[in-house]
């Protein structure tokens, strides 16, 4: 699918769509004044027969387009503004939503951990998240003035009948109406007509009778003319609505292809929508379909369609003509989907070394190497510590770690930290000292104020995350290790989870059933990207010098790049693993990647892969690793335990 063609093809659709709104105005004020002038030419021709005709009234022209003007234009304001006022949460609970603030199942948890996935895809703040619980077709809509305010609705039966890929095309969809400005449009476009219908209104008011059952003489003449204009224009506006909504819809499925890079997610999708419309399955039970028919997924089909038909949208989705899909119930995969694991407390991370299933030697069989010595800091890096350990209050700790976690050199990550940062005098500041910090610091800094933030309250957590995907985004560009700051950034800062009860104590990974072992095969070839150089060759012969420990017998499968949906679901199974097990998954992770290295010495994107993986493990960090970084002072790493 060509979809960036497609995307500019129906933008210009749209403009000119547009235009034609604007036009369409013009020409109901020529078509009143027109008519009244006629009827008042007309009249005073029969009044005043031959005596010639009588000049217009003052400001006729004038006057008459000012009341077409003040009903459309203003109208449409008041329309606007109590749109606006009710807010996408409104509309969804008018719809019958329930907000999920904490998954009750697995679907539930699909649903959330896809929308995350794609608001840092398409670099769009999260919008919340509600289930149309008592609706059992596929369908979902977006709504909300502006991206910050905005909501997606989903109902059960997307949750029950779309794979992942599917459900994450539908969730794509909405965000690709979020991207393109569509919420605010479709509320515009529907105020518009309203104040189109207005004018209807007036006409209507104008000939009807009083209280005596009695018409006036102007009324008579004057009404039929803004009945029959307002008639028109209300029934132009409604088509031409209809139309940018059906521009925004092609233009809302390319934008689904971009954020996924997957044509089947969404494609599935609306085969699937397609087999429920023909079954005659598609209604929805609470949802007011007509009135809301712009800002669904799929919307009843009419005179006044505000979709494509289904079939052109699969066309231009796969670029050649498909079938229906049919759209059982699906089986829940309880282990599907990752979980929010509460983060180990720093103190017993770092006092438990039976969390290793095996003892672990000083340093791993390297010919005889010796161990490289910690690095050290100098008075610069020193005093730039000491400074940020003075920081206080959520705006200056955001400020630093969105600093911490920006691409170095990347001006438009730098750009999107200062919008973060925009009102903080200290800012400029703390992001000098911040580049002060090594390579060896940086990390165990950032930990520190996981740390502390961890403490906010839920709200406050959640905007950091979002300010940190918004940072990591600005340039367009997803890397590895994005990917595992923003895994870390969820892990430590969002809600608090029960841990997986698995108390095996088991310390081979051999023994795991095979599903679990791909699971992670494909953590280990995601890590590669960037372990142990971030080289595709010599990433791919420590995968497999990885994996050829537990794959007995057989040939260990080539490592294959994961994508974000596979990292996502390989990590919640890996993090479900027994305890004991991955403390020995990071070990075996760290030796390869010592043994592929120079002198057994890790490289920096190595080393600060292999300790986000542990973290997002909750495994204690080998002593190998933990001498890659420098030692912050005792009294930094006291305040973040607990009680404290």
């Amino acid at each position: 699918m060509r979809f960036r063609d497609q995307q500019h093809e129906t933008r210009q659709a749209t403009l000119r769509l547009l235009a034609l709104f604007a036009l369409l105005l013009i020409a109901l004020v020529l078509v009143v004044n027109a008519a009244l002038f006629a009827l008042w030419w007309g009249g005073t021709a029969l009044l005043l027969r031959g005596t010639g005709f009588l000049g217009l009234p003052p400001l006729f022209f004038e006057s008459n387009t000012a009341i077409v003007l003040l009903f459309v234009l203003g109208g449409c304001w008041v329309e606007t503004v109590r749109l606006r006022s009710g807010g996408g949460a409104h509309v969804a609970e008018w719809a019958g939503g329930r907000e999920l603030l904490d998954a009750r199942d697995v679907t539930e948890r699909r649903l959330l951990n896809i929308v995350d996935e794609m608001a840092l895809a398409s670099g769009l703040p999260r919008p919340r998240v509600y289930l149309l619980e008592h609706e059992h077709a596929i369908n979902a809509f977006a709504a909300g003035w502006s991206a910050e305010e905005s909501v997606i609705a989903v109902t059960r039966g997307a949750l029950q009948r779309l794979t992942r890929d599917e459900l994450q095309g539908l969730v794509a969809h909405e965000f690709g109406h979020i991207h393109n400005g569509d919420l605010r449009l479709h509320m515009v476009l529907l105020a518009l007509v309203w104040g189109l219908s207005l004018v209807h209104g007036y006409g209507h008011r104008l000939f009807d009778t009083d209280e005596a059952g009695n018409r006036t003489f102007p009324g008579v003449l004057i009404g039929p003319v803004f009945i029959a204009a307002g008639s028109l224009g209300w029934a132009a506006g409604r088509v031409l609505q209809a139309a940018v909504s059906r521009q925004r819809e092609l233009l809302a499925d390319a934008s689904a292809v971009q954020f996924t890079r997957s044509r089947d997610g969404l494609g599935g999708t609306l085969r699937k929508i397609w087999h429920q419309v023909d079954e005659h399955e598609a209604a929805l039970h609470r949802v007011p379909s007509r009135l809301m028919a712009g800002q669904l997924m799929q919307a009843p089909a009419g005179w006044l369609s505000t979709h494509p038909p289904l079939p052109e949208r699969v066309r231009r989705v796969y670029g050649r003509t498909m079938a229906p899909l049919a759209a059982p119930t699906l089986p829940v995969d309880e282990a599907g989907e990752p979980r929010r694991v509460p983060p180990a407390s720093p103190a017993v991370a770092t006092l438990s070394p039976i969390a290793y299933a095996v003892p672990m030697p000083e340093t791993p069989d390297s010919g005889g190497t010796l161990p490289q010595p910690r690095p050290s800091s100098d008075d610069d890096e020193r005093e730039a510590i000491d400074r940020l350990g003075r920081v206080h209050g959520p705006g200056e700790m955001r400020a630093v770690l969105l600093a911490l976690i920006a691409t170095p050199g990347s001006q438009r990550e730098r750009r999107a930290w200062r919008d973060e940062t925009k009102g903080l005098s200290t800012a400029d500041a703390l992001r000098d000292e911040v580049k002060k910090l090594s390579a060896a610091a940086r990390l165990p800094w950032l930990e520190v104020l996981l740390g502390r933030i961890a403490r906010a309250p839920l709200h406050d957590r959640q905007d950091v995350v979002e300010a940190a995907r918004r940072v990591m985004a600005a340039d367009g560009l997803v890397r590895p290790i994005d990917r595992l700051h923003w895994l870390a950034l969820r892990h430590r800062l969002g809600e608090a989870r029960p841990p997986s009860p698995n108390t095996s104590a088991g310390n081979d990974l051999a023994d795991l059933p095979e599903s679990a072992l791909l699971q992670v095969a494909r953590l280990t070839a995601f890590l590669s990207r960037l372990v142990p150089d971030g080289e595709l060759e010599s990433g791919a012969a420590w995968y497999q010098s990885v994996m050829k420990r537990w794959v007995r017998g057989a040939i260990v499968p080539a490592p294959e790049l994961p994508d974000a949906d596979e990292v996502a679901h390989a990590l919640t199974v890996v993090q479900a693993l027994p305890w004991m097990l991955r403390p020995v998954l990071v070990r075996a992770w760290l030796e390869a990647a010592l043994a592929a290295s120079p002198m057994n010495r890790l490289s920096d994107s190595a080393a600060d892969a292999l300790r986000l993986a542990g973290l997002l493990l909750d495994s204690p960090m080998p002593p190998e690793l933990a001498r890659h970084y420098i030692e912050l002072p005792a009294a930094l790493v006291a305040a973040i335990s607990p009680g404290t």
